[in-house]
Protein backbone atom coordinates (compact mmCIF):
# COMPACT_ATOMS: atom_id res chain seq x y z
CA UNK A 1 0.00 0.00 0.00
CA UNK A 2 1.47 3.41 -0.92
CA UNK A 3 2.41 5.73 1.90
CA UNK A 4 0.29 8.79 2.40
CA UNK A 5 1.89 12.16 1.89
CA UNK A 6 2.33 13.95 5.21
CA UNK A 7 2.63 17.70 5.67
CA UNK A 8 4.17 19.32 8.75
CA UNK A 9 3.97 22.94 9.83
CA UNK A 10 5.20 24.68 12.94
CA UNK A 11 2.31 25.55 15.23
CA UNK A 12 3.80 28.99 15.95
CA UNK A 13 3.15 29.87 12.28
CA UNK A 14 -0.61 29.59 12.84
CA UNK A 15 -3.05 32.16 14.18
CA UNK A 16 -4.17 29.69 16.87
CA UNK A 17 -0.71 29.09 18.32
CA UNK A 18 -1.45 30.85 21.62
CA UNK A 19 -4.63 28.79 22.10
CA UNK A 20 -2.71 25.57 21.38
CA UNK A 21 0.01 26.45 23.89
CA UNK A 22 -2.56 27.47 26.49
CA UNK A 23 -4.40 24.17 26.09
CA UNK A 24 -1.23 22.04 26.16
CA UNK A 25 0.14 23.81 29.25
CA UNK A 26 -2.86 22.51 31.20
CA UNK A 27 -1.45 19.01 30.83
CA UNK A 28 1.00 18.32 33.72
CA UNK A 29 3.04 15.93 31.56
CA UNK A 30 3.92 18.76 29.17
CA UNK A 31 5.10 21.34 31.73
CA UNK A 32 8.80 20.84 30.91
CA UNK A 33 8.26 20.76 27.14
CA UNK A 34 9.47 23.41 24.70
CA UNK A 35 6.28 24.85 23.25
CA UNK A 36 8.24 26.54 20.45
CA UNK A 37 8.77 23.12 18.85
CA UNK A 38 5.11 22.20 18.49
CA UNK A 39 4.46 20.76 15.05
CA UNK A 40 1.17 20.03 13.37
CA UNK A 41 1.13 17.17 10.90
CA UNK A 42 -1.59 16.46 8.39
CA UNK A 43 -1.82 13.38 6.19
CA UNK A 44 -3.26 13.56 2.72
CA UNK A 45 -6.62 11.82 2.52
CA UNK A 46 -6.74 8.59 0.52
CA UNK A 47 -9.93 8.01 -1.41
CA UNK A 48 -11.25 4.55 -0.55
CA UNK A 49 -11.76 2.12 -3.40
CA UNK A 50 -12.81 -1.46 -3.94
CA UNK A 51 -10.12 -3.93 -4.89
CA UNK A 52 -11.19 -6.66 -7.32
CA UNK A 53 -14.54 -5.00 -8.03
CA UNK A 54 -14.73 -6.82 -11.38
CA UNK A 55 -14.45 -10.16 -9.62
CA UNK A 56 -17.23 -9.28 -7.15
CA UNK A 57 -19.47 -8.10 -10.01
CA UNK A 58 -18.79 -11.25 -12.05
CA UNK A 59 -19.47 -13.51 -9.07
CA UNK A 60 -22.74 -11.73 -8.28
CA UNK A 61 -23.90 -11.79 -11.92
CA UNK A 62 -23.10 -15.50 -12.14
CA UNK A 63 -24.97 -16.24 -8.92
CA UNK A 64 -28.03 -14.29 -10.08
CA UNK A 65 -28.13 -16.17 -13.42
CA UNK A 66 -27.43 -19.66 -12.06
CA UNK A 67 -29.31 -19.49 -8.74
CA UNK A 68 -32.14 -17.04 -9.41
CA UNK A 69 -34.73 -19.55 -8.13
CA UNK A 70 -32.98 -19.75 -4.73
CA UNK A 71 -33.27 -16.01 -4.03
CA UNK A 72 -36.23 -15.67 -1.69
CA UNK A 73 -38.82 -13.16 -2.94
CA UNK A 74 -41.60 -11.98 -0.58
CA UNK A 75 -44.22 -9.56 -1.92
CA UNK A 76 -41.88 -8.68 -4.79
CA UNK A 77 -38.94 -7.94 -2.49
CA UNK A 78 -35.72 -9.97 -2.60
CA UNK A 79 -34.93 -11.04 0.96
CA UNK A 80 -31.14 -11.46 1.00
CA UNK A 81 -29.13 -11.19 4.21
CA UNK A 82 -25.66 -9.72 4.62
CA UNK A 83 -24.25 -13.23 4.99
CA UNK A 84 -25.92 -14.35 1.76
CA UNK A 85 -24.84 -11.36 -0.36
CA UNK A 86 -21.25 -11.82 0.83
CA UNK A 87 -21.48 -15.47 -0.22
CA UNK A 88 -22.93 -14.50 -3.61
CA UNK A 89 -20.02 -12.10 -4.28
CA UNK A 90 -17.49 -14.55 -2.78
CA UNK A 91 -16.13 -11.97 -0.35
CA UNK A 92 -15.70 -12.11 3.41
CA UNK A 93 -18.19 -10.54 5.81
CA UNK A 94 -15.54 -8.11 7.13
CA UNK A 95 -14.88 -6.99 3.54
CA UNK A 96 -18.61 -6.46 3.01
CA UNK A 97 -18.82 -4.53 6.29
CA UNK A 98 -15.99 -2.28 5.10
CA UNK A 99 -17.71 -1.68 1.75
CA UNK A 100 -20.91 -0.74 3.61
CA UNK A 101 -18.99 1.61 5.95
CA UNK A 102 -17.29 3.26 2.98
CA UNK A 103 -20.66 3.72 1.25
CA UNK A 104 -19.92 1.47 -1.73
CA UNK A 105 -22.87 -0.75 -0.87
CA UNK A 106 -26.03 0.57 0.76
CA UNK A 107 -28.56 -1.97 2.04
CA UNK A 108 -32.24 -1.08 2.09
CA UNK A 109 -34.79 -1.31 4.87
CA UNK A 110 -37.09 -4.23 4.20
CA UNK A 111 -40.73 -3.35 3.68
CA UNK A 112 -41.70 -6.96 4.46
CA UNK A 113 -39.52 -7.67 7.51
CA UNK A 114 -39.60 -4.85 10.08
CA UNK A 115 -36.24 -3.56 11.36
CA UNK A 116 -34.32 -5.66 8.84
CA UNK A 117 -31.79 -4.54 6.26
CA UNK A 118 -31.80 -6.53 3.04
CA UNK A 119 -29.41 -6.68 0.11
CA UNK A 120 -31.38 -7.15 -3.13
CA UNK A 121 -28.83 -8.65 -5.57
CA UNK A 122 -29.96 -6.50 -8.52
CA UNK A 123 -29.58 -3.32 -6.44
CA UNK A 124 -26.19 -4.39 -5.07
CA UNK A 125 -25.01 -5.21 -8.60
CA UNK A 126 -26.11 -1.75 -9.75
CA UNK A 127 -24.27 -0.11 -6.83
CA UNK A 128 -21.07 -2.02 -7.61
CA UNK A 129 -21.26 -1.12 -11.30
CA UNK A 130 -21.74 2.54 -10.36
CA UNK A 131 -18.62 2.34 -8.16
CA UNK A 132 -16.70 0.77 -11.02
CA UNK A 133 -17.77 3.55 -13.40
CA UNK A 134 -16.50 6.20 -10.95
CA UNK A 135 -12.91 5.06 -11.49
Amino acid sequence: MPRRKQYKILARQTSVYEAIVSELQKNPELVDCDMETIEISVKKKITPRILNIDKAIDNLKRYIVVNKEFIQIVNGEAIVSKKDIAKMMKISRPTLDKWIREGFIIPIQSSVLPNTEVFPPDLILEQLQNQKNKK
